[in-house]
């Protein structure tokens, strides 16, 4: 297999798939949820959920050891998964019934 395709292969990720661009190397590494470049997949909503529950709990846990930096970037991640949960549930909808299109001739 080429490199051309074996980049394209290695774009899906857990959460749904990387659109950065072919050569391009990833600024994030394993931090996905902040990345602009990650599409979430609308089928992955629960998993946003089980993130953002546990993210929630080590914020509490942050408050409660006072660890400001932690907090921080905690609710960066938070802010870029639920930006990300509620691009999915946007595109997460039922197909629309057109019909069967009619020639000029029969719709008159």
């Amino acid at each position: 297999m080429g490199e051309f395709e074996e980049h394209f292969d290695k774009r899906e990720v857990g959460l749904g798939n990387c659109a950065r661009p072919y050569g391009s190397p990833c600024q994030h590494e394993h931090a996905c949820i902040r990345c602009p470049m990650l599409q979430v997949n609308p089928k992955m909503l629960s998993r946003l959920a089980e993130l953002e529950k546990d993210l929630l709990m080590r914020r509490k846990r942050a408050q409660a050891e006072q660890w400001l930096g932690e907090i921080e970037g905690i609710d960066l991640t938070l802010t870029f998964l639920r930006s990300k949960r509620s691009d999915a549930a946007r595109t997460r909808r039922e197909p629309v019934h057109l019909g069967l299109p009619l020639s000029r001739a029969e719709g008159d």
